[in-house]
């Protein structure tokens, strides 16, 4: 795990300052999680599916005191009090967070701007968006920042920016992924 954690941080910090698809790496966290999956897994312990695999999370779920704003300015000091459900259960099955995907203004854009974050670009073309409101998560698959992106879709927020970056984005089924965590309080 702590090999691929090192191979995605360094995608990372040689690409995500012209993309802006990362609002929050958490690098220290990821590699002591790294370690301690390595660890268990050479005593043949795994924790689920996802044990060792770099993950990045849309900036709208809560990850316990961490800032969940939605890039915008009237919830700018917005600390999460807690995981959210779903980021808890990907916690739980081993993954290993890397950092916090940047989003539009709200979630209420297909341009990934707004109040506080740089504007999130395309990493085909970087005078193009990369869609939204999952737009960092987009970009950062694309760009190989992580394998896997934890993204949310009210009304197109996981298509549009699948289409934009060429990737493939699965919209689950209504209320089966528990909403308890997903965009601050106001």
């Amino acid at each position: 795990s702590s090999g691929i954690i090192r191979e995605h941080l360094e995608q990372i910090k040689k690409h995500n300052n012209q993309l802006n698809a990362l609002i929050s790496i958490f690098e220290q966290e990821a590699f002591q999680e790294a370690a301690l999956c390595d660890k268990e897994a050479e005593e043949g312990k795994f924790r689920g599916p996802l044990h060792g695999v770099p993950v990045t999370i849309k900036e709208q779920f809560w990850i316990k005191g961490k800032n969940s704003n939605t890039n915008f300015k009237m919830l700018k000091d917005f600390v999460a009090p807690e995981d959210a459900v779903i980021v808890d259960r990907i916690r739980k099955s081993g993954a290993i967070i890397l950092g916090q995907t940047n989003v539009p203004k709200n979630l209420i854009d297909y341009q990934v701007s707004g109040d506080i974050y740089p504007e999130g670009k395309n990493p085909f073309n970087t005078e193009y968006s990369p869609g939204g409101s999952t737009g960092g998560g987009a970009a950062v698959l694309a760009a190989g920042f992580t394998p896997l992106e934890l993204g949310g879709d009210f009304g197109g927020s996981i298509r549009v920016p699948s289409n934009f970056c060429g990737l493939y984005g699965l919209k689950t089924t209504e209320k089966t992924v528990p909403g308890h965590g997903n965009i601050p309080l106001p």
